[in-house]
């Protein structure tokens, strides 16, 4: 996988510290996880780019073992081809969907690019929010692809700008409204549900900050959904796509009475992503029973050593899995060393040791 060609680590069930030098191939073991569990790079959608140069595939496969059983294991797998297939097995039984994967190996990922839950457009704050409802409800995945296809067929009708289209319209409509309002109810749900241990988890790292989220669901409650789409859809006509539904919601981060992305430093933006991102890992794992696998590409990124501390501390409370890419020769080894005893790895032109 990009600059790493073969590597087999065994890891510890808890803390994992890969070090290295820039350009070694740290970052690629932390992709090759992210691939196994959601069948794609965190840093690049494009399938064949992850694929080592002058290779036609790759292969990424783990054993799991059971947190309290170290004799229930199972062996999962995927194979990507620069033609574009993909391949999942579970058990050395091929599986339909990349998502069972994800489904028995729950990964979080934090890198540089993080930040734009802070900073960026709502379909990142989407993604972070329906990473934790699809871990939880089992029907989310199959409504929101029902909904997204219903969607882009609704949407290209809207495009011909045609009013007599009003039959294909509605049948559209009956196929997106039960399945926006699921997306929508279970969305609210997981937020209520999360609510006490993201309270605990911005507290930890912003002591009375202020800091708050609201979820704003994309569209108005008064009625159900059907109704709002028959007020909206003059409105859908004339711009050429379904301007309200889940597919529009957000997630309302703010610090005080100010958004969070224009009032928070770097560092503290930094600090938000990782409170978010581990009450939802806290919340997973006391809810399900399973096990989420950490991925953390350079932690001292805009934080300061007593903040990567407060990080390393929190993350041994949880009890979650964790790779840490560091590089040589940083005073933050050692604390993440005496903090986490974590297994080492060393990466060096693409070759681990541990």
């Amino acid at each position: 996988m990009r600059n790493v060609q073969s590597a087999s680590l065994e890891c510890s069930q808890y803390s994992n510290l890969i070090i290295g030098p820039n350009g070694s191939g740290k970052t690629s073991l932390l992709e090759s996880m992210a691939v196994l569990s959601q069948g794609k790079s965190f840093r690049n959608s494009l399938k064949k780019s992850i694929i080592r140069d002058g290779q036609s595939s790759l292969t990424v496969s783990a054993l799991l073992r059971a947190i309290d059983s170290d004799s229930m294991e199972t062996r999962i797998g995927i194979s990507k081809f620069g033609g574009g297939k993909t391949v999942a097995k579970v058990a050395l039984e091929k599986v339909q969907r990349v998502s069972t994967l994800s489904s028995l190996l729950p990964v979080c990922v934090i890198e540089p690019n993080s930040m734009d839950i802070i900073e960026g457009g709502p379909s990142f704050r989407r993604q972070l929010m329906d990473w934790g409802v699809f871990h939880v409800e089992h029907g989310f995945i199959d409504h929101w692809r029902r909904f997204s296809h219903a969607l882009k067929q609704r949407n290209a009708l809207l495009k011909t700008g045609q009013k007599d289209s009003s039959n294909q319209l509605d049948y559209w409509n009956r196929i997106l409204v039960p399945s926006a309002e699921y997306v929508t109810n279970v969305r609210q749900k997981y937020m209520m549900e999360l609510e006490e241990t993201l309270s605990r988890s911005l507290t930890h790292f912003f002591m009375d900050d202020g800091i708050r989220i609201v979820l704003r669901d994309g569209w108005t409650d008064a009625g159900g959904y059907s109704e709002c789409l028959d007020k909206t859809i003059t409105k859908d006509l004339r711009y050429g796509f379904t301007t309200i539904g889940p597919h529009k919601a957000d997630l309302e981060i703010c610090a005080g009475n100010h958004l969070a992305k224009d009032y928070l430093s770097r560092g503290q933006k930094k600090l938000a992503v990782y409170a978010i991102r581990l009450a939802q890992i806290e919340q997973l794992q006391r809810k399900s029973g399973r096990q989420v696998s950490l991925l953390l590409d350079d932690l001292p990124s805009e934080l300061d050593t007593n903040n990567c501390e407060k990080v390393c501390k929190e993350i041994k409370r949880i009890g979650c899995q964790v790779f840490i890419t560091s590089i040589n020769n940083t005073d933050l080894n050692s604390m993440i060393i005496d903090t986490l005893d974590p297994n080492v790895f060393h990466v060096e032109h693409g070759t681990v040791s541990v």
